[in-house]
């Protein structure tokens, strides 16, 4: 059993990354870091500008538009699958 076998399937493969990349523990970290850095900001610990925080926060809707519209085609397919 490899550690890049994250899916557990035996075979290291596109499925391994997929499974790595679409988690939701990816909108969590994004939104804390949303959080944490500009209170850090606030709190006068960091000096960063302003755009770099928008900049975070388009980041964090994207992350959680792709991993939303990839659950949501899994869901789709396996209805139809279903159907057959």
């Amino acid at each position: 059993m490899s550690k890049l076998d994250f899916n557990n399937d035996g075979k290291i493969d596109s499925e391994d990354i997929k499974h790595l990349l679409m988690r939701y523990e990816w909108i969590v970290f994004t939104g804390l870091l949303l959080t944490i850095v500009p209170m850090m900001n606030v709190l006068g610990f960091t000096n960063i500008d302003s755009d770099v925080f928008w900049t975070l926060a388009g980041l964090c809707l994207t992350v959680e538009g792709v991993i939303e519209l990839y659950y949501e085609q899994r869901h789709w397919a396996k209805l139809k699958s279903e159907e057959k």
